[in-house]
């Protein structure tokens, strides 16, 4: 048994691929946000179901096209900010569905929007501009 807060529990499900849910059964007792977790008990995210880098495959598309050229201007993902979570929308729209006005309008804001949490300078003409060259290069490379 072990005792720990609930947010270590939900990181170990989060590097492990579970949900917090998928895990509850492993927890036997409940004290406000602390738990006692038996973590012999088949539920319990002892393995990980996420793929390893060797046979992940490697993702494509808008998103990761443009997670590319944001990068390469210095602006990487934080572990709070949304753009990963975008990025993986984006390469499932592809890029007919990325193209679409409103999608851009949607990315942009999010670019907007983290723009401002880091005290980043914004510009919407220059964050549509990268959205339709990941979404050019994302079709050149498919």
């Amino acid at each position: 048994m072990i005792e720990c807060h609930e947010s270590q529990l939900a990181e170990r499900c989060r590097e492990r691929g579970y949900s917090l849910a998928e895990v509850q059964a492993c927890v036997v007792k409940r004290h406000g946000d602390r738990l006692l977790v038996d973590e012999n008990h088949p539920a319990y995210p002892r393995f990980s179901r996420l793929p390893s880098p060797e046979t992940a495959p490697t993702p494509h598309g808008p998103g990761t096209e443009l997670s590319r050229l944001l990068k390469r201007i210095g602006i990487s993902p934080t572990p709070t900010c949304q753009c990963r979570a975008k990025a993986q929308q984006m390469d499932a729209w592809g890029c007919d569905e990325a193209s679409k006005p409103e999608r851009i309008d949607e990315v942009v804001a999010v670019m907007r929007a983290e723009a401002a949490a880091r005290g980043l300078p914004f510009l919407d003409v220059a964050g549509r501009l990268l959205v339709k060259r990941a979404i050019s290069n994302a079709r050149r490379n498919a």
